[in-house]
């Protein structure tokens, strides 16, 4: 007789809680229609998967990947976070993924990473700034023979094989649709925009799609000069806070970037009658907590698991030398705290 899926199988298959997944494995009641139809795909998904144990184990390809990541620490936290769960889905094909982070605003760090990584690594992915120090150790290893993906956040297209992530241009239109046809109506509207550093191409990207959008639809919605918090907490709280100081009225804030606990507390001492509306990216520890405490409004993101897995994948292919597409692009996903996947 075949095993049932383990809750462990069912966690990293929907990403959801395991309180919520026993909830709807017991039939109870209150739980979301769209979670029980996730829980209840998954565990008929994995079904197909156990019964298939008996079969016998493929041909392992034994394989060493590496991710480098420079961002904030909570994005770098998600990263990792999401590399955990899929460890034993890919060591049972053989694949080893090593995961390793440094501070944003760290160059020398994120290139001494790198080129430790490669020494041992089939193929590197790697989220970073699009800085000329960066693209030349890149491009030397390149050079090398090494496969190279740039994850998240665009490299030189001559420094890497393929990229993988969400359209950010496209996701800054998102940003700028949303925010646009909340502020239509209102005279004199004023938007923030928060970015990182503009060495991230996504913040770049993200940015520009942003300002295109408002400026070909909404012409009476009037977007500020853009404020960096360097993915910072502490910088972003202060940048806020000037912004706030000379648009004490401002209609809404978009953060490109991550410091979004900088950003909330700074809101939270600014004495206003109606709060800004804020739309930011990435769902992770903090971005939760601030959508389901009514903090922020609007969180762009990808999903991490599956941004991992296209990597993989590509990574693989061009170990195997095969051909692969200059561009992965990942759906946009825009959450509210009343669609952020742990909700219950």
């Amino acid at each position: 007789m075949n095993r049932k899926p383990t809750m462990k199988e069912l966690v990293a298959a929907t990403q959801l809680s395991r309180a919520t997944i026993d909830r709807v494995l017991n039939n109870r009641a209150g739980v979301n229609p769209r979670t029980v139809e996730m829980v209840q795909n998954a565990y008929a998904s994995l079904l197909v998967q156990v019964a298939d144990e008996v079969k016998p184990a493929p041909v392992k390809v034994d394989a060493h990947f590496a991710v480098v990541v420079q961002a904030s620490e909570e994005y770098n936290d998600a990263v990792k976070a999401a590399g955990e769960q899929l460890t034993s889905q890919l060591q049972a094909q053989g694949i080893n993924l090593d995961i390793s982070s440094c501070s944003d605003v760290n160059d020398e760090e994120v290139v001494r990473l790198i080129n430790q990584q490669a020494e041992r690594a089939d193929g590197l992915a790697i989220v970073a700034k699009n800085t000329p120090e960066i693209n030349a150790a890149v491009h030397k290893l390149k050079q090398q023979g090494k496969a190279i993906i740039a994850l998240v956040s665009d490299l030189d297209a001559d420094v890497r094989e393929a990229y993988v992530g969400i359209n950010n241009r496209a996701a800054g239109q998102a940003a700028g649709f949303i925010l646009g046809r909340h502020l239509q109506f209102c005279a004199e509207a004023r938007v923030a925009v928060i970015v990182g550093t503009l060495s991230y191409s996504c913040h770049d990207d993200r940015e520009i799609g942003f300002r295109a959008q408002i400026r070909k639809t909404f012409p009476t919605v009037h977007v500020l000069e853009a404020i960096s918090g360097n993915d910072n907490t502490q910088q972003t709280y202060t940048a806020t806070k000037e912004i706030l100081r000379h648009h004490p009225n401002l209609q809404a804030i978009y953060n490109v970037a991550g410091g979004n606990d900088g950003l909330s507390q700074a809101l939270d001492e600014h004495s206003a009658a109606i709060r800004p509306i804020v739309i930011t990216h990435e769902v992770n520890k903090v971005t939760e907590s601030l959508l389901l405490s009514e903090k922020i409004d609007y969180v762009i993101s990808q999903n991490i698991p599956q941004l991992l897995i296209e990597t993989v994948n590509k990574l693989m292919a061009l170990k195997q030398q095969q051909p692969v597409t200059a561009h992965a692009y990942l759906p946009i996903e825009i959450l509210t705290r009343f669609t952020l996947p742990t909700s219950g």
